[in-house]
């Protein structure tokens, strides 16, 4: 058993009974299935008969099995069987590319892939490159015709109920509890630069992160949790964070939902959930936001001052140490709250850091403690996480209980240790939650971990006064215009972002140019209301179709003065500021350029949108090629207008 399930069921306690993880039953299509949930006990029993089952598939310990899905309940099934008796999970995300999840699947020699309906039919249209592959265990009854177009294709297909069946009746093998650096999983990165790699993490570095979390539960730099909370799996369980934050909770009896996947879908099973703990990464907590406000944001008058000073007022009260408000909590927040149950007590954001407005927005409106944290696969987790008491923003806490944290100058970078006001360079991990390789890549492993066990992030940081971690950018990221600015792409794209009308951004810039261009994805309901105030559009006429409003020159011209005016606000310099922009569509996920954290694949993007990025640069034509000229633009808040071409 895993050590993570000792403490819970060492024996028949009340423990087995409690629920653990809920998901929607089967129902036919066009209805939806009411919340089942299955307890600790039935849990314990199925995960061990499913691993028993393994043995039918050939496999044997220290084999490799492939977990091919979005999150679904049986993801965790088949995470802890592979636990059980010593095989080792290796995750593939649904979303990924086609080239990624064969080259995943081929490094890793996988004999065996678990897979749900929609990852079977990618296997089949992979099927000429995945020699190794012979079973395909389906997670779900599947249609016939999607199982014979599998077995034409050369598969044997099993699904996960008659493995599990199987296992049940097979007598039970003598049980090995795995030791600290037996490999439990191998995760692999998101692949923001390049092909991904795969992280090795053992049972220790997973015990690790997970007891670094009950330790801050502990001294109450983190608030509890037990049987009476709930969390929802928003976050990929392909990504580390997502099997963390899952790991934890069933380490403290809280139960875990999988809520359906499309946004709407998402906020619809909340509400019925009413969650207390929303792990997430910023992107989604800030469209949680932006969704929610989009009505009160628009109003003027009255109602819009009255929501103002509810917001004030609510603040005085969080600063002084006060979670609620007698009067605002009831008539302004309170139907806020609702939408996600109005029970949430805890909100942990990963991955980045999360805007000051997104901050006030959740502080006010769920009167609860949120923490930020940094972390990556290789960390197992968390390397920083911020206490319940830090109501600031743009920090992502102190180091994780389990590990220690140190900077080293970059020189070419101009990032340096003795810099002032506070320390800078790159960020550096050591500690028991740190990896033990990349898989198969003994070079790679050697590049970024030390004999003595340090780990060479790639990543920025600066430590405040407080000693709080704050991430720059990326060190591969970071370039230098012809003016020799230094630009950190990433924190000007987290800013854009925050700007209400934008869900993407990616910028660009090199040292041929002077200045940056943008690929911009704009959210279309806030666009309309935008364009109707510039009265670009006119109250109560036909709105173009949004793809026609993207090409249309006073759009791109009003959206660049916009987020650059934003830009402006938060202290950005005139050298950030962006001279010309492509109004996507579409969105970049739609061209399979987003991580499964939403990070942007960077290299990716650069050669789908190069023959954009030349036409932008075009338009505005190569006018500050030197210090000077730029320095002569007194008032950069109205940015140079597009041309008249279209795209």
């Amino acid at each position: 058993m895993h050590p993570l399930f000792v403490c819970l069921l060492t024996s028949l306690t009340p423990v087995a009974l409690e629920p653990l993880f809920g998901y929607r039953e089967a129902s036919k299509p066009g209805l939806v299935g009411d919340f089942q949930w299955m307890t600790y006990g039935e849990f314990h029993d199925r995960f061990r008969s499913l691993a028993r089952g393994f043995q039918g598939l050939g496999l044997q310990s220290g084999d490799n099995v492939g977990i091919f899905s979005g999150n679904r309940f049986e993801w965790p099934l088949i995470e802890y069987a592979t636990y059980y008796h010593g095989y080792i999970s290796v995750a593939i995300h649904e979303s990924i590319s086609k080239a990624q999840a064969e080259y995943i699947i081929n490094l890793t020699e996988l004999s065996t892939v678990f897979a749900s309906q929609v990852c079977a039919k990618k296997l089949i249209d992979m099927r000429g490159q995945l020699s190794k592959v012979k079973n395909v265990v389906l997670m779900d009854a599947a249609p016939q015709d999607l199982v014979d177009k599998l077995i034409e294709s050369g598969f044997s297909v099993f699904n996960m109920a008659d493995v599990e069946a199987y296992g049940k009746d097979t007598p039970e093998e003598p049980f090995r509890q795995p030791t600290y650096d037996d490999v439990a999983t191998i995760v692999f990165t998101s692949g923001t630069t390049d092909l991904p790699k795969g992280v090795i993490l053992t049972h220790g570095n997973i015990v690790s992160s997970v007891a670094g979390t009950n330790y801050m539960m502990d001294y109450k730099d983190l608030a509890q949790l037990g049987t009476k909370d709930l969390g929802v799996s928003i976050i990929p369980l392909s990504h580390i964070l997502g099997r963390l934050a899952m790991h934890s909770m069933v380490a403290t009896g809280c139960r875990t939902a999988f809520p359906r996947t499309t946004p709407q879908q998402m906020i619809d099973d909340m509400s019925e959930l009413k969650p207390t703990v929303i792990i997430g990464v910023p992107k989604f907590i800030n469209r949680v936001q932006d969704k929610a406000m989009a009505v009160i944001k628009g109003k003027s008058g009255l109602a819009g001052s009255i929501f103002r000073h509810a917001v004030k007022a609510k603040l005085r009260n969080i600063k002084h140490g006060q979670a609620g408000h007698w009067l605002w909590d009831h008539v302004i927040f309170k139907p806020l709250s609702e939408a996600l149950g109005g029970r949430v007590r805890l909100i942990i954001s990963g991955t980045s850091s999360i805007s000051h407005e997104a901050m006030t927005f959740i502080k006010c409106t769920f009167s609860c403690d949120i923490n930020e944290g940094y972390g990556l696969t290789e960390t197992c987790g968390p390397v920083s996480l911020s206490t319940h008491d830090d109501i600031s923003s743009g920090c992502v806490g102190t180091p994780y209980p389990t590990n220690m944290v140190k900077l080293v100058s970059v020189k070419e970078l101009g990032y340096m240790v003795d810099d002032k006001p506070y320390p800078r360079g790159e960020i550096l991990v050591r500690g028991a939650n740190v990896f033990r390789g990349y898989y198969r890549q003994p070079e790679l492993t050697s590049d970024v971990l030390s004999h003595d066990g340090w780990f060479r992030t790639g990543d920025l940081g600066m430590f405040d006064n407080l000693g709080r971690l704050k991430i720059i950018d990326r060190k591969c990221n970071i370039f230098k215009l012809s003016t020799g600015h230094q630009i950190e792409p990433e924190r000007l794209e987290y800013v854009y972002c925050d700007c209400d009308l934008v869900t993407q951004a990616f910028v660009y810039g090199d040292s041929e140019h002077g200045f940056l261009v943008a690929i911009i994805v704009l959210d279309p309901e806030f666009l309309k209301v935008f364009l109707t105030k510039k009265k670009i559009i006119k109250e109560g006429a036909d709105v173009p179709h949004h793809q026609m409003l993207c090409i249309d020159t006073s759009v791109r011209s009003a959206v660049m003065n916009e987020i650059n005016e934003h830009g402006v606000e938060q202290n950005l310099s005139y050298y950030e500021k962006i001279s010309n922009v492509y109004l996507e569509p579409y969105g970049m996920d739609v061209y399979g350029l987003l991580t499964p954290t939403l990070k942007i694949k960077r290299h990716e993007a650069i050669r789908h949108y190069q023959v954009t990025i030349n036409r932008l640069y075009e338009e505005v034509g190569n006018t500050w090629k030197d210090q000077s000229q730029m320095s002569n633009i007194t008032n950069w808040k109205q940015p140079t207008k597009a041309s008249g071409k279209k795209f």
